[in-house]
């Protein structure tokens, strides 16, 4: 992990976490859905197809309210996305938290995602995940 950066306005994928915390709340959880949070290999094969015309950060969003959970920790959910984000071929995320982790936490992340996380703002809140090629 290292320490905060500048970000341009057109580096990588933005995902807003509390975002998608908010909008988590209001979403029907299927049995599909519940399978899925539980076995997240079974993501890969089941993620049904997205409408045409969305932008990644859109397709991002979307299969993250499948596959994400507000049951699960920040820690795996950020894995989780992390690794969604490797599928669809994205090499930059950024991602907007509610708070600050701490650095055990993201070395976790880094470790269990195969990524480079970097401190994109002063207080934290702000993370750049750098996919690492595997």
């Amino acid at each position: 992990m290292d320490t905060p950066i500048e970000i341009s306005k057109d580096s990588g994928v933005v995902f807003n976490y509390t975002s998608f915390l908010s909008a988590s709340c209001q979403y029907r959880l299927t049995f599909i859905d519940a399978l899925k949070a539980l076995i997240p290999s079974l993501t890969v094969s089941w993620t049904s197809a997205l409408p045409e015309g969305l932008s990644e950060s859109e397709k991002l969003q979307a299969q993250a309210l499948k596959v994400l959970s507000t049951s699960t920790s920040d820690t795996n959910n950020l894995i989780r996305l992390i690794r969604l984000a490797r599928q669809e071929r994205i090499q930059e995320l950024l991602i907007t938290l509610p708070y600050a982790l701490d650095s055990d936490q993201l070395d976790y992340i880094e470790e269990r995602a195969e990524c480079k996380i970097i401190l994109a703002s002063e207080s934290g809140e702000l993370l750049r995940a750098m996919l690492v090629e595997q």
